[in-house]
């Protein structure tokens, strides 16, 4: 049911300090979402990850995330559809992503954020690596 989900989000620490967060939600839940993206394939969950320590970036923490939390995600969300979308101009998620088995989708523009161009990609519980 559109707007009845919340985003369920994640502080993300290691050896007790934050450094990052976590957060999933359905895609259909954020109409203004929905209109961004255009139509999906099929009902989908979105996951967006930050890692806020520069020194984590480039060490395999964001896939290592992923790849435990995508399967309690899918289980969760009862979906075997999820797309991401990060800024073009943010090479190293978009290599993490791809790392766990994220794929291009297509191009798309979020507007009212400081860099709108972003992609779209997407992921089936069976692509995950």
């Amino acid at each position: 049911m559109r707007g009845t989900d919340p985003t369920d989000m994640f502080v993300i620490r290691m050896d007790g300090t934050p450094v990052g967060v976590m957060q999933s939600y359905r895609v259909d839940s954020y109409p203004d979402y929905v209109a961004e993206l255009g139509a999906l394939l099929e009902p989908a969950f979105s996951l967006d990850l930050f890692i806020g320590e520069a020194s984590l970036i480039g060490k395999g923490v964001g896939p290592a995330l992923m790849r435990a939390f995508l399967p309690i995600a899918f289980a969760k969300y009862g979906l075997d559809y999820c797309v991401i979308g990060p800024a073009r101009s943010n090479v190293a998620a978009i290599r993490s992503y791809e790392k766990v088995g994220f794929r291009y989708l297509k191009d798309y523009r979020e507007e009212d954020t400081s860099d709108p161009e972003h992609m779209l990609l997407d992921l089936r519980p069976s692509d995950l690596r």
